[in-house]
């Protein structure tokens, strides 16, 4: 264990709706723990840009730049 805390490997995939998602792993996750944690995996609070028109309302929105 290095002084700071443990390594972890940041995993990011499109689904198939085509939106971004990504979930932290040990670092020493095999491929089947990764496959399981993604499989497990649930959509959180969702961002999107605020001045995109195509946006719905209540969404959580973030300011560009």
């Amino acid at each position: 264990m290095q002084p700071w805390g443990e390594c972890c490997r940041i995993v990011e995939w499109i689904n198939r709706n085509g939106e971004y998602s990504c979930v932290a792993v040990p670092g020493a996750a095999t491929a089947a723990e990764i496959r399981e944690r993604v499989r497990m995996h649930r959509n959180g609070q969702r961002h999107t840009l605020e001045d995109d028109p195509a946006t719905p309302a209540g969404r959580g929105r973030l300011r560009r730049g």
